[in-house]
């Protein structure tokens, strides 16, 4: 059964063949898969609404369903979870299989001496994964399938291979991941990814895991140049150790960065900390994805060409305008060109999560080819999480505020500040009617005057307030930076 697109298929379907498969299984699954999810099965039945109804994403609208908000998933997530009725397993998956139109699957499955292996692998859950809880501080939790980890999982981590390593050629590739090792789907892609294409894995992983004095050491003996990690590890504590450590790396590395968004600023960061170590070609890339959003892990293919969706057969994913609900449920939505992301699970078993409020604002959405991989997939641009965007505004689906009658975008304060050499990291916040940007450099008072003049002709000049990584408060700072 196909659970993903290669990568010719992606270059040569029109996205209309690509909305048509992704419809038939939505579906499927509408038909059969949520039937057996104990939420859904309430939710239908709460609001009247038959399951093979749902045709396509606008009939979950015209139907009148809601989208799933966090908070009613973190309560019970078990009751997200595919739980087939065994007595009648084999029958429904028949029918699940001619409904998604293969009828090959369909003949094996009648066919195959052992049918209680093949269901254990579609319906059993496997692999338990977190995310890093960025919008409500709980990690949380998905259940993948045995399908799902080792075959729909491996051929989109084949696609990201073929379509980011071709840049290397016949040269050697080395992989270091950098991720903290935890239950995250970050650390585990990634090293599943290196097995699958890096000539070598080195098998690292940061965090409690290994020191980081430890991995630079063996990055200047073994030298990396498939190096993936989160953005602010690799800018605050692993490159500045390894330029005090001297050590030199391959002329060509690719830095891959995940968990986190990655602004311009940060990008360009990476990029002059690395050419100190020798680097002339620094290719530093962003990946977007979502526990909830299972295998459909989002590539750049190079730098600023946004997120492509390589996995639409494991998700259908949306924008819509919503309004704030005190509910677990958004009852007032609607599609929008951009705005809220919203997911629906396609991809088969384990954790199923249809009409999902993700978390995440896109601030731009474009379905056309890509003019430098030429895949037909929808690309998602700017993503930020709500929760960044409410610590600053509120729940408005745009990084403003008003302040002294004035808007003001304070993501756009922070890439600026992060534009200037002396500055390190940075944080802006509103205090009352003062808005403060607070920041690290190794010389404070001269990073202050670039400032002062960076923003001297600014509408708001914010407050700036030179400050240490030990008091820097962001939540994502959780590591001891080297000290200049």
């Amino acid at each position: 059964m196909n659970e993903h697109l290669t990568l010719s298929q992606l270059k040569r379907y029109s996205f209309r063949k690509i909305e048509r498969l992704q419809n038939l299984r939505l579906r499927a699954v509408c038909k059969h898969i949520l039937p057996a999810t104990p939420f859904y099965r309430s939710l239908f039945e709460a609001y009247g609404v038959a399951f093979n109804s749902i045709r396509t994403i606008e009939d979950w609208h015209m139907q009148g369903l809601p989208l799933i908000k966090k908070s009613a998933y973190l309560k019970r997530p078990q009751d997200f979870v595919v739980q087939p009725d065994k007595a009648h397993v084999f029958s429904s998956h028949l029918s699940y299989l001619l409904s998604l139109e293969e009828y090959r699957s369909a003949l094996d499955l009648i066919l195959l001496p052992n049918k209680r292996e093949l269901l254990k692998q579609y319906y059993q859950p496997k692999m338990l994964i977190f995310s890093g809880g960025t919008e409500t501080g709980n990690p949380t939790p998905a259940l993948l399938t045995p399908q799902q980890k080792f075959n729909t999982l491996g051929g989109v981590l084949g696609i990201i291979g073929e379509l980011l390593l071709s840049r290397f050629g016949t040269a050697q590739t080395t992989g270091m991941n950098v991720f903290p090792y935890a239950p995250h789907l970050g650390w585990h892609a990634v090293h599943q990814a290196l097995d699958m294409h890096a000539d070598l894995n080195l098998n690292t992983a940061a965090g409690g895991a290994m020191p980081t004095e430890r991995l630079v050491k063996l990055a200047g003996k073994t030298k990396p140049n498939i190096i993936c990690g989160m953005n602010e590890y690799l800018r605050n504590r692993f490159l500045p150790l390894a330029i005090k450590e001297n050590i030199k790396l391959p002329e060509t590395v690719l830095f891959i960065n995940g968990a986190q968004k990655m602004i311009d600023a940060e990008r360009r960061q990476i990029e002059e900390l690395s050419k100190k170590l020798g680097v002339t070609n620094p290719i530093v890339l962003d990946f977007y994805g979502a526990s909830e959003l299972k295998t459909a892990l989002m590539p750049e293919c190079q730098s600023g060409s946004g997120f492509h969706h390589i996995a639409p057969l494991s998700s259908i994913v949306d924008t819509v305008t919503a309004k704030p609900s005190g509910k677990d449920i958004i009852d007032n939505w609607d599609f929008a060109v951009n705005g809220y992301g919203v997911t629906w699970n396609i991809d088969g078993a384990g954790t199923m999560l249809s009409g999902y409020f993700l978390g995440d604002v896109f601030e731009r959405v474009e379905n056309s080819q890509c003019p430098h991989c030429k895949l037909n997939v929808k690309r998602i641009f700017e993503v930020s999480r709500i929760r960044d965007v409410q610590a600053q505004i509120g729940l408005t689906g745009a990084v403003e505020a008003k302040l002294k009658g004035a808007k003001i975008n304070l993501a756009a304060y922070r890439e600026e500040a992060l534009s200037v050499k002396e500055v390190k990291e940075v944080q802006v916040v509103l205090r009352g009617k003062t808005l403060e940007l607070r920041f690290v450099a190794d010389n404070p008072s001269r990073a202050k005057k670039e400032l002062e003049t960076l923003f001297k002709s600014a509408e708001i000049k914010p407050k700036l307030v030179p400050t240490t990584y030990e008091k820097l408060k962001g939540d994502k700072l959780k590591y001891e930076p080297i000290k200049p």
